[in-house]
């Protein structure tokens, strides 16, 4: 059993191949991750660039059986991620070579922790899917088989658990806040993203990420550049206002990001890319759910009605498109503001998630 460092476009044709194979038979899961990797080998994305990323297929007999990337920045010097973590059953020694790559890895960066399932940035993923196995995965969520919990479920880890959340009447559960809503609309003033002034919103975005995360866990501070970048290609799909600025006064106080929920166009085994893109164009009147990916507040007005607001505008947004369900993105168990506002406008706790992370040793 031997760890291979992927390097030339051979290795990462291979590492991509493994991939596949490992998703191509699975009706629940969308991939929604290979562009990303795709871009990442073609240096064609700023991704890497405050990064050091190592990327390993664990090979047994020159055959991959197991695979993932190692990350280090420091952004956030204590930590490194293992992710993009993919491995076929019964391969507890690979998975252990891997963590051992990790933990040397992490160990050259003066790291003190290992964390698995933080992908780079939390802005890009965060969690194993930890429940529900047999539904198909959410755009962006996690929808990984249960047997890859086993692996870390039998480590000295600590998990760190999130929730996502589900309703099926959006408007029932929104108009038993119509009174308090009608005084929010007044209170606040609200803007969708304007694409004529893509970096300037995009500007005021990264910002205001950075202000309303700044102690969130795993966050670290965003470059200008990645988030046009990430923005660039969410608005192939998103209208202008799947991004809405909210304002007291002159003064913008918090945002929320939300999109049609786009892996109801695709069938498990098959991955976003060029036919999502046309998908979305010829049958968008197709998808009945939205998903609200991340609502960010100010801290001082976490607690003055904001959130609901925001939850909202997405409801109107959704309205207008004839959609009714609704899906949040994942929520850290521990923060408990956001798992009370997605209490008040969704009937069911969801799914569940978890971010394995150790001491290094």
């Amino acid at each position: 059993m031997v760890a291979v460092e992927v390097k030339t476009k051979k290795e990462q044709k291979r590492f991509l191949t493994f991939r596949r194979k490992c998703y191509r038979e699975n009706a629940c899961y969308v991939d929604n991750q290979s562009f990303m990797l795709r871009e990442m080998f073609s240096g064609r994305t700023c991704f890497g660039e405050n990064k050091e990323i190592k990327v390993l297929n664990i090979e047994d007999a020159g055959r991959v059986v197991c695979q993932g990337i190692l990350i280090y920045t420091k952004e956030l010097p204590d930590y490194v991620q293992l992710c993009f973590f993919e491995c076929e059953p019964g391969q507890e020694r690979a998975v252990e070579v891997l963590e051992k790559e990790a933990v040397e890895f992490g160990k050259a960066h003066g790291c003190k922790r290992l964390v698995v399932g933080l992908y780079g940035h939390v802005n890009y993923g965060l969690g194993f899917l930890a429940d529900r196995y047999g539904e198909k995965n959410s755009f962006s969520a996690a929808g990984n088989p249960a047997f890859y919990n086993d692996y870390f479920e039998a480590g000295n880890y600590e998990r760190v658990y999130l929730n996502s959340y589900k309703t099926a009447r959006f408007a029932e559960n929104i108009k038993k806040y119509e009174r308090i809503l009608n005084g929010l609309e007044s209170r606040y003033s609200f803007r969708c993203f304007d694409k004529k002034n893509f970096n300037r919103d995009a500007k005021l975005y990264t910002d205001l990420n950075n202000i309303c995360f700044a102690n969130h866990r795993y966050y670290y501070k965003r470059e200008y550049k990645e988030d046009r970048e990430m923005l660039k290609e969410l608005f192939l799909f998103m209208k202008e206002d799947s991004l809405i600025f909210a304002y007291d006064g002159d003064t913008p106080v918090g945002f929320v990001m939300w999109y049609p929920e786009y892996n109801e166009l695709l069938r498990g085994g098959e991955s976003f890319g060029v036919k999502a893109f046309f998908m979305n164009l010829l049958f968008k009147n197709k998808i009945r759910t939205v998903k609200v990916m991340e609502f960010g507040i100010l801290e001082e007005y976490r607690r003055k009605g904001l959130p609901l607001a925001l939850v909202n505008r997405v409801y109107l947004c959704a309205k207008k498109r004839g959609i009714g369900k609704a899906e949040t993105s994942w929520v850290l168990e521990e923060n408990g503001d956001s798992n009370s506002v997605c209490r008040a406008v969704c009937e069911e706790n969801y799914k569940r998630y978890v971010v394995y992370e150790k001491q290094l040793s």
